[in-house]
């Protein structure tokens, strides 16, 4: 079942689209993942990612009651991209794990609500009860954002990362989503 394009409006009032990534996406994706990665703060990935072949055949072999990946345009650029994957066994196909970034410049504007409301309608199609991500402690901001949007903190791994010469904790959070 695919997801729809949908237009929402930042706090500004200015539309932005969310949409499923197609294979053309593929090195706007990988563009923005190493854009925030090279920012060393806010994901685990440090500027690596896929090659563009790999990332093509990635957005053409997924299966769409398992993966989700959307991207957010503004003025038909790519913005930002969140990935789901549900569990793939009967014990955790409940749970979607999630990740999400937004290009430097786009953040704090209410542009990743719209990535989530997404995600959820695609969650509540899919029987997925719960929504799970894990959050750097130092990111505050977003882990105000995701508590705005009804996450909860579930746990934390002390020390499990290091930015900046700082050992830093893993923090997991979770939505859970009604039916």
């Amino acid at each position: 079942m695919a997801v729809d394009a949908v237009t929402f409006f930042d706090r500004d009032s200015r539309p932005y689209l969310i949409r499923e990534a197609t294979e053309e996406d593929a090195l706007d994706i990988i563009t923005v993942i190493k854009e925030v990665g090279q920012e060393g703060h806010f994901i685990a990935n440090e500027g690596e990612y896929y090659t563009l072949e790999q990332q093509r055949h990635i957005l053409q072999n997924r299966n769409p009651a398992i993966q989700l990946i959307l991207v957010a345009l503004v003025d038909n650029r790519v913005i930002g991209t969140l990935e789901a994957i549900r569990g793939t066994f009967m014990k955790n196909r409940h749970v979607a794990t999630m990740g999400m970034v937004l290009r430097p410049g786009f953040r704090g504007q209410g542009r990743g609500t719209g990535l989530i409301n997404v995600l959820e309608h695609w969650a509540r199609q899919h029987e997925i009860a719960k929504i799970a991500i894990s959050v750097f402690e130092t990111n505050v901001s977003a882990l105000h954002f995701y508590q705005r949007h009804g996450f909860v903190m579930e746990g934390r791994r002390p020390n499990q990362f290091v930015i900046d010469g700082k050992m830093v904790a893993e923090i997991f959070m979770a939505k859970y989503i009604g039916q």
